[in-house]
């Protein structure tokens, strides 16, 4: 049997480097930037011929302020503050933004935590006693009863739920 032969080899390369301008706007180039906005400071000495030094650093810092003064952000007021300003006086003069002390209201969880457990643990220690402890199902089924609602009704009350 005769092998076949190989295909023959495929090459691959990248695209050509052109892209498609779909905003036909930005073929125009940005206008350049205003005079001074970008401007180097005279203060610092541009140095290619050796190291950097930090103490040369800092003592340029230092002589004439912080080195990148000019990129500080510039917090201008405009139509957004004014309106804000607007509506906080508008606010202010309506008396939403003032406080008052109101007296705390006092919860009643604790009146109904003890009134619950009043109720229930009579009645399940009734069961017990009335089922002695010569019928044990009963009476380990009301003991269990009673921890059980103590336990879940204090972390009900006390853990999870907040004044009311």
């Amino acid at each position: 049997m005769s092998d076949e032969s190989d295909p023959p080899r495929k090459f691959f390369e990248l695209k050509p480097k052109e892209f498609e301008t779909v905003n036909e706007r930005l073929r125009t180039p940005p206008p350049p930037p205003a005079a001074g906005a970008n401007a180097v400071d005279p203060g610092i000495v541009r140095v290619d011929d050796g190291p950097i030094d930090v103490r040369e650093l800092a003592r340029l810092g230092t002589a004439k302020g912080p080195l990148l003064s000019a990129n500080q952000p510039a917090n201008r007021a405009n139509d957004v503050h004014a309106m804000l300003q607007g509506n906080l006086d508008k606010a202010n003069a309506a008396g939403l933004n003032t406080l008052e002390y109101r007296a705390k209201k006092k919860s009643r969880r604790k009146r109904d935590y003890w009134l619950l457990v009043a109720i229930v643990n009579p009645v399940l220690l009734t069961v017990a006693v009335g089922a002695g402890p010569s019928n044990a199902i009963p009476f380990v089924c009301a003991l269990a009863g009673i921890g059980l609602f103590n336990a879940s009704y204090y972390w009900i009350m006390w853990q999870l739920m907040d004044d009311y």
